[in-house]
């Protein structure tokens, strides 16, 4: 059992297993993230929108305030992952947000290509779905990604997600088929 914020949001830093931790945003400083981000923007663009172009400072200060609201607001809850000791170097991060449906939040999950291929992702998505499912309130979480991602795609199943269908999506990147599959963990 982890142990929970007495505010009813989530904790700042989640300690991982393997020693990492996801730390809110606001944790790590802006020119930590952009470097990351900017030196694996042809890596991370090709699954996220928003990499796509490498952030500017502006962008990101701007980014970040608005995740710092929305946090303290109960909103959404951005997290960078980094190693134990180290706020200077960005590994990749996650979130837990809201999908339109009460009491369902979904996550998402990045990994640095330097980072990949040691389970990191797979170690931060369970602990985002633990803690979302630790909120008051929160009776399942999801995960979204598109069918063409065939490594973010394993991830789910290993964690007791169902895959609840697949639908058409407009893709946003170039990577994409366009063909969302919908994850779904009811905390059983």
């Amino acid at each position: 059992m982890t142990e929970r914020s007495p505010s009813g949001l989530p904790r700042e830093n989640i300690h991982l297993p393997g020693g990492c931790v996801l730390r809110r945003r606001s944790l790590v400083s802006d020119d930590a993230f952009v470097d990351a981000v900017a030196a694996d923007v042809e890596h991370l663009g090709e699954w996220l929108r928003w990499a796509r172009h490498p952030p500017t400072r502006e962008e990101t200060a701007g980014f970040r305030a608005e995740q710092d609201a929305d946090w303290d607001a109960g909103r959404s809850f951005v997290y960078v992952l980094t190693p134990p000791d180290r706020l200077d170097q960005v590994l990749g991060g996650g979130a837990m947000f809201p999908n339109g449906e009460e009491g369902v939040l979904e996550i998402g999950y990045w990994i640095c290509s330097p980072a990949t291929g040691r389970g990191l992702a797979t170690r931060a998505a369970a602990a985002l779905t633990e803690e979302g499912l630790g909120l008051p309130g929160i009776k399942a979480m999801e995960i979204h990604c598109d069918q063409a991602n065939a490594r973010s795609a394993g991830i789910p199943p290993r964690l007791g997600y169902r895959l609840l269908r697949v639908e058409p999506d407009e893709p946003q990147t170039p990577a994409e088929a366009g063909r969302s599959m919908v994850w779904r963990h009811d905390g059983t």
